[in-house]
């Protein structure tokens, strides 16, 4: 069982990562909980932080442990692990403090009601200081086991791809994991007690951690070629595919997550309602999910962290016996590639004839017709976002290597489609664009997220016509 840690380094690399990522997603929930006055999402919230502050206990306990481990192993730098303790120590006195902070609080609305202003500003103020440290402390942590972000580089121009890649995949691939983890707690609190705000957050929260999951792909299949090309020591390939077999299933299990929560997001914002039979559906999609996002972290640690092997583990050895390289040699005909490819411009035509007349209305144009009707085609957007998310993931395995390592429009594509996504959330959870109606001009606020929503769909646009030429 994954689930269950064989060892000290292992159980480190399980639980580290929480206190840091959580709290960043937590202190969204808590902000949005400020923001709205909502009571029941603030007690949420402040019981996370007391949660990631307990989360402390066996994340240094397991941490001193592995240090005991790896320093019997060859190849692990005494000063990168010094450096790493070190700033552990202030990042577990920090999250401690932090949840100390949290109880007292919670314990004071009990008492006398919530407490404004000043008793809010420290609960901020020490998680966002906290997650400075927390930051720091990752970073040294990396450093520990992934020595190609310090060895000297072997990037041959036009043959191998940077190790950005390797260190950008690194920090985005916990975002989506516990992103998802974090809402899928709030999601089940939230359907306990009927809370819309907390709804309207945990599904939003699913999206996002759906548009985070193609740049993370994106970016796992980046490191492959950083790590592969030319080979490095210690290094499988074979280990390297198990992993990304099992990637593609949590990418395709993120964005079903991630889309049905949309939909249910856009249907509430026009029916005024939730749906029962869809929050369900969400239910048991992202329980699905979590246990692939389990199995994929599993694998993706067992690359780079010998540490955590046991003697039971039996590890591939054949790079081709998997299907992922499958899919690539069948996509990279032209008789799979063309429709694919089709389908995938068609998706770009409704997503940017959607956004094109979603901005025209925020800026000013065809002011006769109030926002909520336009608010009717974001579906056709969705569809298009949809269809070229698996298409465009099935396109890139045909030739990733080109893509990844020979192209310059391709990185800065995959940025902003996530910047584009989470921009157009926007026109389904704000209530001041929903609120207006024909002859009205939308907020300024409105408009500056639609000239973003603009400027990143004309970016991948361009991005994506421009591969075949950069």
């Amino acid at each position: 069982m994954h689930w269950i840690p064989q060892s000290w380094s292992h159980l480190h690399i399980l639980v580290s990562v929480f206190p840091s990522v959580g709290l960043v997603f937590t202190l969204g929930f808590y902000v949005t909980a400020v923001i709205t006055n909502n009571d029941g999402m603030r007690r949420i919230c402040l019981f996370l932080f007391a949660i990631l502050g307990l989360l402390a206990i066996p994340t240094y306990v397991s941490g001193d442990r592995s240090i005991v481990q790896v320093s019997q192993h060859p190849g692990f730098s005494e000063a990168a692990l010094n450096s790493h303790y070190g700033w552990g120590l202030a990042a577990v006195a920090a999250i401690v403090l932090t949840g100390l902070v949290a109880i007292y609080e919670l314990f004071q609305s009990q008492r006398a009601g919530w407490a404004k202003g000043q008793a809010l500003n420290v609960v901020l103020v020490v998680s966002i200081i906290t997650l400075v440290i927390m930051v720091l402390t990752d970073d040294y942590g990396f450093e520990i086991n992934h020595h190609e972000l310090t060895n000297p580089p072997r990037l041959v121009p036009g043959t191998s791809a940077p190790q950005m890649w390797s260190h950008v995949h690194m920090v985005l691939n916990h975002f989506p994991t516990v992103g998802f983890v974090i809402a899928l707690a709030v999601f089940v609190a939230a359907l306990a007690m009927n809370n819309d705000v907390m709804k309207r957050s945990s599904l939003t929260l699913f999206v996002i951690c759906g548009a985070l999951v193609i740049p993370t792909y994106v970016t796992g299949t980046g490191s492959m070629w950083a790590l592969t090309q030319p080979p490095m020591e210690g290094i499988s390939k074979a280990v390297i595919n198990a992993h990304r077999d099992i990637a593609l299933l949590a990418l395709f299990g993120l964005a079903f997550t991630g889309g049905t929560a949309w939909v249910e997001l856009w249907r509430s914002r026009n029916l005024g309602r939730f749906s029962g039979t869809s929050q369900l559906l969400i239910l048991i999609f992202a329980v699905i999910t979590l246990g692939i996002l389990a199995e994929t972290g599993h694998r993706g640690g067992q690359i780079n962290h010998p540490e955590i092997h046991v003697a039971g583990d039996v590890l591939p050895t054949d790079p081709n016996a998997f299907w992922t390289p499958w899919i690539e040699l069948k996509i990279n005909n032209v008789i799979w590639f063309v429709p694919w490819q089709t389908v995938h411009f068609f998706g770009y035509c409704l997503i940017f004839g959607t956004a094109l007349v979603i901005v025209l209305r925020v800026v000013g144009f065809w002011k006769s017709m109030p926002f909520s009707a336009v608010h009717q085609i974001l579906p056709l957007g969705f569809l298009g976002v949809m269809m070229n998310v698996f298409t465009g993931m099935l396109m890139m395995l045909a030739d990733s290597y080109r893509y990844i390592v020979q192209n310059t429009t391709f990185a800065p594509k995959m940025a902003l489609i996530p910047i584009g996504v989470m921009a157009i959330l926007y026109f389904s959870l704000s209530d001041r664009i929903w609120q207006v109606k024909a002859g009205e001009d939308a907020p300024a606020s409105a408009k500056a997220v639609a000239y973003l929503v603009l400027l990143a769909w004309t970016g991948v646009i361009m991005g994506g016509r421009l591969l075949p030429y950069l």
